[in-house]
């Protein structure tokens, strides 16, 4: 037998690809073959990158884990409205005059309907004719200018700041709708980049921009102002988070790829327990986006330290490039180098590109489902995950700090389970039945508010349902990335955003649709759970992080057509 680096081409495929099934060969307008591809199934061998470092080590898990705390600045800022835009009690200021009168005392006598209004004030209204009652309930009315808030709970918010109240109470909402516009938004056009350009550019990149509107969110000195930094920074910050966890899934592989995937968002609980202590002891709102803000700040020395996607770079066909952090990656896990390596980089490379990663891709052929469906699923599970999460104030279950930290901590064990389930029961299923398991609990949360006046009562059920919809947005992500091909997986992961960003912007108005019912909010979020659990299994399931291999073609926006296995690889 020739050794290794005397090989052939040919005779290094057939080495090292001896299970490999030929591909089917599927005419176009010109005559051509396929390159030689690396099967990424178990049953064909294992891939070239993980040939190479292995499938998991020490560089793996030092570069997975620098890449989860990449959650943190993104989560800070998604939920940081649970306290700086808290909602509060609010009175119409009382005069000078009459500093002395008892809060409850004015508010009896000066505002009987609503704080927006306030009753005008004769010479005859004096401080002790309102203690002692005899003040003239006079029937006039004007609109008030000055309001007072109740500081007990969270200090000053953007809505006392800028006075958000009556006539200006849509524009609480304006701020979150617009950061969450965003957030659809910068899903799709952070994917592009990141596939066109590489996960680690836009990483860096939007982590970056991301710093540096916190900070200038802390120099605004009107609210429009601060609307339009929101707006940037759901954009750039959803870009942050589906980059870091695109590139944590293309470092591993094998059944690393879902415990990489799954362990990139055990920062969000931890961050929302952040958020809350953090809270307490800072209530002002710009003190506590200062202090979420500086950590970001120093994750910008990572450019330094993580590499780029190796998978990434050979499916652009940059072999050299993937080169160089293979060769640093199998140093640093202590695994020789094969002599051959150059040969396998070859191997690797994939079928001539006929175009540059679009979304159209995705509305063509067996992906045009996928997308469809994974549209329907990330926006019933997005209704699900945040309308329990930023929504925890509109419960009225005692202590809105310690409400959010029990509704937090209980998501760590449903992050570390998920782990477990997804390697022994495939995706579909275990989403289906969490999101099913979600509904069930907002549904019991509500008979149960009905039948018993304890909150604690209903706190339970909300627990239940915020472990189950925690686990399924552990999964979902995952899931989605399995079930894209590596050209546009960052550009599928972020399309999925358009559906997610636009369940979040219905968010804020959730809790509206108690003027038609007061359980219908909560009968709105269990409907979407079943329902996008019901759109998971239309669904190909997925084996080690593999969906079934199938030899549908994917036609090409040149005509030209492409064999692919069910990952469109």
């Amino acid at each position: 037998m020739k050794p290794k680096d005397e090989l052939s081409l040919p005779e290094l495929e057939e080495l090292i690809q001896p299970n490999f099934p030929k591909s089917i060969l599927i005419p176009s307008q010109g005559a051509h073959k396929e390159k030689p591809r690396l099967p990424e199934d178990e049953e064909s061998g294992p891939d070239v990158v993980s040939a190479v470092i292995g499938e998991y080590g020490r560089w793996q898990l030092l570069m997975t884990f620098l890449l989860s705390l990449f959650s943190f600045p993104c989560t800070f800022h998604i939920f940081l409205p649970t306290f700086t835009a808290k909602a509060t009690k609010y009175w119409c200021q009382r005069p000078e005059n009459l500093s002395i009168v008892s809060l409850d005392r004015w508010i009896n006598y000066s505002q009987p309907n609503d704080a927006c209004y306030v009753r005008s004030l004769t010479e005859n209204v004096t401080a002790a004719s309102i203690m002692n009652w005899t003040a003239p309930e006079i029937p006039l009315f004007q609109k008030c200018q000055e309001w007072g808030f109740d500081r007990s709970e969270v200090g000053d918010t953007i809505i006392s700041e800028w006075n958000l109240v009556c006539d200006k109470e849509n524009l609480t909402s304006l701020a979150e709708v617009v950061f969450l516009i965003g957030v659809g938004i910068g899903g799709v056009v952070g994917g592009w980049i990141s596939d066109r350009f590489g996960r680690k550019r836009i990483l860096m990149a939007m982590s970056v921009a991301q710093s540096a509107l916190a900070i200038l969110s802390l120099l605004v000195s009107s609210y429009m102002q601060y609307v339009a930094v929101r707006l940037i920074m759901g954009l750039v910050s959803v870009s942050v988070v589906y980059a870091a966890f695109v590139l944590s899934v293309e470092l591993v592989g094998g059944k690393w790829v879902t415990i990489a995937g799954v362990c990139n968002f055990f920062p969000l609980p931890l961050a929302y327990v952040i958020v809350s202590l953090l809270s307490m002891v800072m209530p002002n709102w710009r003190d506590l986006q200062l202090a979420l803000s500086l950590p970001g700040c120093l994750l910008i020395v990572l450019w330094f330290v993580l590499p780029e996607s190796p998978r990434w770079l050979l499916s652009m066909g940059r072999t050299q490039e993937a080169k160089v952090i293979l060769e640093k990656a199998a140093k640093f896990n202590n695994k020789q180098l094969p002599v051959d390596i150059d040969k396998l980089l070859l191997v690797y490379k994939i079928d001539t590109k006929t175009e540059d990663p679009s979304v159209f891709m995705l509305l063509r052929g067996y992906l045009l489902k996928r997308t469809i469906c994974l549209f329907v699923a990330w926006f019933a599970m997005t209704i699900a995950y945040y309308g329990l999460l930023l929504n925890i104030g509109n419960f009225n279950l005692g202590n809105l700090h310690v409400t959010s930290i029990i509704l937090a901590v209980v998501e760590i064990p449903a992050i570390g389970l998920s782990i477990p389930i997804l390697l022994k029961a495939g995706r579909r299923f275990p989403i289906f039945i969490t999101m099913v398991v979600c509904g069930l609990a907002c549904v019991a949360s509500e008979i149960l508010s009905i039948s018993f006046e304890n909150p604690w009562a209903m706190i339970s059920c909300l627990m239940v349902g915020k472990f189950a919809i925690g686990a399924t947005n552990m999964m979902l992500p995952i899931f989605t990335a399995e079930l894209y091909p590596t050209v546009v997986r960052n550009l599928g992961v972020g399309v999925s955003q358009i559906s997610s960003g636009l369940a979040l912007i219905c968010i804020p108005y959730l809790w509206r649709l108690t003027a038609f019912n007061e359980h219908l909010p909560m009968v709105t979020i269990a409907a979407m759970s079943a329902a996008g659990g019901a759109t998971i299994l239309a669904l190909p399931d997925t084996t080690n992080g593999k969906a079934k291999v199938s030899t549908e073609s994917v036609p090409s926006s040149n005509g030209t057509y492409t064999t692919t296995d069910d990952r469109g690889r």
